[in-house]
């Protein structure tokens, strides 16, 4: 029993080391395709800035005419942080990927997990250089720039990050997992907006941090190990794009 642990932890260490390798690849290889996107992205969102004092005043509407609105996003938030979710997702697709003996859930499990650690991360650094008041702080709406206060740091939403980061690339892999994963984290992202706690131009770009890591590891988890390989090679940048044999 103590070895098959040994053993599950080592291949576990494996595949995050060959799934961070591959996403830093892939991620220098298509840099400014991935910068110009995200530089559009964050443009759309940011044009959708004057709905949310709109969507706050809804809120505070929906939170006075249906009070269990509010104990329902508490649960959300809850449930749906790091935690509560993307760590108890993880054993359960590394789980079911040994029992079913599907190399993709077992990889696809690793994928989620990183993905939500790296979403994590990006919008903790963000929000921490941003320094957009939350909607229940008393200073108006804008960007102060670098502030260690929580109250300072809504633009983005460190769970929907997360949140989206672990679903994402399921829906990826395979949509029928991904689809009721996804619903979830976008429930996540709504409780933060009900509790007053973000803007939905904070969740949304939450979104896009998630799914600019999403896309490498999704494709890194659809492709299949080879018994005799050790480490994973290094990839010029022509051949990290997704091929029909990786698929």
């Amino acid at each position: 029993m103590l070895a098959r642990c040994l053993h599950e932890l080592t291949s576990i260490r494996r595949d995050a080391v060959e799934a961070f390798q591959y996403l830093t690849r892939w991620l220098s290889a298509f840099m400014p395709q991935v910068a110009i996107g995200l530089a559009l992205s964050l443009v759309a969102i940011w044009m959708l800035h004057p709905w949310d004092e709109l969507m706050m005043e809804r809120a505070a509407e929906f939170r006075k005419d249906m009070p269990q609105a509010t104990l329902i996003a508490r649960w959300l938030s809850y449930v749906g942080d790091f935690l509560g979710f993307n760590v108890v997702l993880f054993v359960i697709l590394r789980v079911a990927g040994r029992t079913l003996g599907s190399q993709r859930l077992a990889r696809l499990a690793v994928a989620s997990l990183l993905c939500a650690c790296m979403a994590g991360a990006a919008a903790n650094l963000s929000r921490t250089l941003m320094g957009r008041p939350r909607p229940s702080t008393p200073l108006p709406d804008g960007l102060y720039g670098p502030s260690l206060h929580s109250s300072m740091h809504a633009l983005p939403s460190a769970h929907a990050a997360t949140a989206f980061g672990g679903a994402l690339p399921a829906m990826m892999v395979d949509p029928r997992l991904g689809a009721p994963l996804t619903l979830f984290a976008a429930s996540v992202g709504w409780s933060r907006m009900q509790l007053n706690r973000h803007h939905l131009t904070d969740v949304l770009v939450s979104l896009v941090l998630a799914l600019s890591f999403s896309l490498p590891l999704s494709h890194w988890a659809l492709q299949r190990r080879l018994p005799s390989r050790k480490a994973a090679p290094s990839m010029p940048p022509h051949e990290l794009a997704p091929s029909r044999q990786s698929l």
